[in-house]
């Protein structure tokens, strides 16, 4: 990955022992890929979202009648068109059934690589200047910052991937506790320095993720996705974005006796018709003088009654697209890397969570690749023909 222009954001408050904690939260994700897959002679997968149910071709398109306030970074052509890839996954760290044997659903991911775009880049991908929108099919983040991010990676290192340590604290207030239990967690709450403000974070997660356990999600292309971290929109203004399908219908119709796989399933059948899926991409402009703005807490939910989000592109996936199961697909969407900072500088990803994804999502990326995040132009040239048929 080339590195141009990363400026300091104004409007962010970075604590100085971040830089520590994002170095560390670095190296336990290449540890954690080093115990789920070289140790068990399995294929390195992704840190994050390795669950791939497909990606898919797709056409951005700045709207035409687009306000003249929004009109900068990638939206400052009305009309304008960019090829696009869209990858569909779960978030899980694990590639686990899209439903748990408890019944429980999870986090399902919508990541838009748009080609081709103009501008001042901050990470170039694969020295292409490609602007890669990320988002899940909740509004905010499950963990707020870095700090309790790092929290939970030093959990699932030493606890073989079960995060249940995190929400200890809780258990505190839980009378089922037994006393011997409530002394030990004590004793971690200690260890770890955790103050009321850091246990209020661990119960808002907690709030979350039992949201994700309940929200089923019967097909990835009937799902509105959001950015949930807030991003640069210009110089003086902050955004959080989204992508919402028109059609919503059947949303929660799941299949009577669902399989693994069955997201996967569901993506293919309907890219097997003959009707182009469109999605509505929006954003939430805001000011940075307001208040409450959450920029360093991606657990803050904005207001879409007061900040409602405003159409700015669509994105339309054509069909039928009949090879995105193929090897030749499958192969091709793993290579892919996705990271919020392949972005133009106009939309710079900021917030406590963003500077963290910056440095995790490229080190997850090398170790799965076994080297920086560069390949020959004839690679890219033969990945664009299959593509776009050129």
């Amino acid at each position: 990955m080339t590195q141009i222009n990363t400026p300091r954001c104004p409007f962010e408050t970075v604590p100085s022992e971040e830089t520590g904690q994002i170095k560390e939260t670095s190296n336990l994700t290449v540890k954690l890929l080093e115990k789920r897959y070289i140790e068990k002679n399995k294929k390195v997968l992704r840190g994050v979202h390795p669950k791939s149910h497909g990606c898919v071709k797709a056409i951005l398109e700045i709207n035409a009648d687009i306000d003249k306030g929004l009109q900068l970074g990638l939206f400052r052509e009305p009309s304008k068109k960019h090829d696009a890839i869209v990858r569909f996954s779960n978030a899980s760290s694990l590639v686990r059934p899209d439903i748990d044997d408890n019944g429980d659903h999870g986090s399902r991911g919508m990541a838009i690589k748009v080609f081709d775009v103009d501008g001042d880049m901050l990470l170039h991908d694969n020295s292409q200047s490609n602007q890669d929108f990320l988002m899940i099919n909740q509004p905010v983040f499950a963990f707020a910052n870095t700090p309790d991010y790092l929290r939970l990676n030093r959990i699932l290192y030493n606890e073989n991937d079960d995060p249940s340590l995190f929400f200890a604290p809780l258990k505190l207030q839980d009378p089922r506790t037994p006393e011997q239990q409530k002394e030990q967690i004590l004793q971690y709450i200690k260890q770890e320095k955790l103050s009321e403000q850091d246990i209020k974070r661990i119960f808002d997660t907690f709030t979350i993720v039992q949201q994700i356990k309940a929200e089923a999600v019967a097909n990835p292309l009937q799902v509105q996705y959001f950015s949930a971290a807030p991003f640069l929109f210009g110089d003086d203004k902050i955004m959080k974005f989204s992508a919402k399908p028109r059609n919503l219908q059947g949303t929660d119709n799941l299949p009577e006796n669902p399989s693994d796989n069955y997201l996967q399933d569901a993506l293919d059948s309907t890219l097997k018709g003959d009707e182009s899926i469109v999605f509505d991409f929006m954003v939430q402009v805001r000011s940075p003088d307001e208040s409450d703005l959450g920029i360093e807490n991606s657990s803050s939910l904005w207001s879409e009654t007061d900040f409602p989000f405003v159409n700015v592109a669509t994105l339309t996936i054509s069909a039928p697209q009949a090879e995105t199961q193929s090897e030749q697909n499958k192969k091709h969407c793993e290579n892919l890397a996705f990271t919020p900072w392949h972005s133009l500088k106009a939309h710079q990803p900021i917030g406590s969570i963003n500077r963290l994804r910056k440095s995790v999502y490229q080190a997850s990326a090398e170790f799965r690749t076994k080297e920086p995040l560069s390949c020959p132009r004839s690679f890219l040239s033969r990945l664009f023909h299959w593509i776009f048929g050129y």
